[in-house]
């Protein structure tokens, strides 16, 4: 592991664990390096917190998404991304927690524009499917955090339970089918 890799490992630890709020000498500590050493690394706490997030939603982009994308029966397609993804934080609660605390901090509506390239890809799938009459013809934006609302929402609640990736296995189709009539075209009309 690098030391950029180390930081960035030791700070998400650390802001899950204390907060965002959480100090750069308490980083330092933590990881046991100097502080000239961790500022040749990063520029500053605030550019730390967002490079992560931002490692991180390109990390699932990468992982759960562009993989799956294309092709295909819309809900399908779109049941197996959102698969991914609840699996991935379920394997990866610290990273999940990390983004679950990023989002719901004040530090995201600070500095969306930093992260607004975060949302490209889930805007490019959400405008395809949109326009392919799959998906309702909300504000995109809107959609794309309702998908958010609803990967963490049924990722913290899998993780909940005493044997999450089995309760995942288990009731995954039912939250998806909860999701999927809230957002099909098909249901519009009802």
């Amino acid at each position: 592991m690098s030391k950029k890799e180390e930081i960035y490992k030791g700070a998400m630890e650390l802001f899950v664990e204390k907060g965002l709020s959480a100090s750069v000498n308490e980083l330092i500590e933590r990881i046991g390096i100097a502080k000239g050493t961790l500022y040749h690394h990063i520029s500053g706490k605030d550019q730390l917190i967002i490079d992560i997030y931002k490692q991180l939603m390109f990390e699932i982009e990468e992982k759960c998404v562009n993989k799956f994308v294309g092709g295909g029966d819309a809900r399908e397609s779109t049941k197996v991304i959102f698969g991914e993804i609840i699996k991935w934080f379920i394997s990866n609660p610290t990273k999940f927690y990390y983004i679950s605390i990023f989002e719901s901090s004040p530090f995201i509506k600070i500095h969306f524009g930093i992260v607004e390239d975060t949302l490209e890809g889930p805007r490019k799938n959400i405008m395809q499917k949109v326009n392919m009459g799959i998906m309702k013809a909300y504000s995109t934006d809107m959609i794309a955090f309702f998908d958010f609302a609803f990967t963490r929402a049924i990722a913290n609640y899998f993780l909940s339970l005493p044997k999450p990736l089995k309760s995942f296995r288990e009731g995954f189709d039912q939250a998806f089918d909860m999701y999927w009539k809230g957002v099909a075209a098909e249901q519009a009309n009802l």
